[in-house]
């Protein structure tokens, strides 16, 4: 018995290094944390006493709900004041700026899915890539278009796309049986498959958080007006992203996603270098 405890007490500490490595823990640093996005041809901004880059992308193009991507740059900046604005951008074109409440998922739960993703108990789902995704019968504002597609599928084999989500929810989820639902729990009954799911094609979550506050908002472009969540998922290649529709438990859930989303824009980005993510 004293053995099998044991045991168990270290697989335990295994999985929980495992999941504790995870770049959504080191982003989800110390707050108060910040989710940026500039219009501007190069970076170049002062950040407010205190403040800090955690992660940084550029963007490629738009891969849902818009026809271009708008942005050239994302950021997730923690520090500072919470009533105040994080840094400053004189030279942007546009900026969105937003205090965001990030979530922390259970480091024990994300370490038991990366120890079932690697010994194949979640196994990655197979398929041949979709050439037109709004043909499958769901919401078509919330799939990539066929142009999007090749776009994606035109990038270079070792690609690996940092897919930004701006996320609003409906009040009342929208299901045809008029089952009763917020729009959020609509969806994150839809989150919860498909962060499992990115996990299975070799996807990392990057980051989730609710927005707390919209400290200076966009001007023009795809992503004016109100957004609930922000979030973004790192794919090791592209056609991870479109092999999603292939598991079964995922297809199961784009009901929920239907149902609980107002809107959505996805921007494909590619990570900046020394952001470790």
């Amino acid at each position: 018995m004293f053995w099998l405890l044991a045991a168990l007490a270290l697989l335990g500490v295994v999985v929980w290094l495992v999941g504790a490595r995870e770049p959504v823990f080191a982003i989800a640093r110390r707050g108060p944390h910040w989710f940026v996005a500039l219009r501007m041809r190069e970076p170049a901004f002062d950040l407010a006493p205190g403040v800090r880059i955690n992660w940084a992308s550029a963007a490629d193009f738009a891969f849902v709900g818009a026809q271009e991507s708008y942005w050239s740059h994302f950021y997730i900046l923690s520090g500072g004041e919470a009533g105040q604005a994080p840094l400053r951008a004189e030279g942007a074109q546009d900026a969105f700026v937003a205090r965001l409440d990030l979530m922390r998922p259970p480091v024990l739960a994300l370490g038991l899915v990366r120890m079932l993703v690697a010994l194949g108990v979640l196994s990655r789902p197979h398929g041949a890539v979709m050439v037109d995704a709004q043909a499958l019968g769901y919401r078509a504002d919330a799939m990539p278009s066929a142009g999007a597609i090749a776009t994606l599928m035109a990038k270079p084999a070792d690609y690996a796309p940092a897919m930004v989500n701006f996320l609003a929810y409906r009040g009342a989820a929208a299901y045809p049986d008029g089952r009763a639902a917020s729009g959020r729990a609509a969806y994150m009954r839809y989150g919860r498959v498909a962060m499992r799911t990115v996990y299975r094609t070799g996807g990392r979550l990057l980051f989730y958080g609710r927005v707390a506050q919209i400290v200076r908002p966009a001007q023009a472009g795809p992503c004016t007006g109100q957004w609930h969540d922000i979030a973004a998922m790192r794919y090791n290649r592209p056609e991870g992203i479109l092999s999603m529709e292939h598991a079964p438990d995922y297809r199961a859930v784009l009901k929920d996603r239907d149902a609980g989303l107002d809107r959505t824009v996805v921007i494909a980005s590619h990570p900046l270098p020394g952001n470790g993510a």
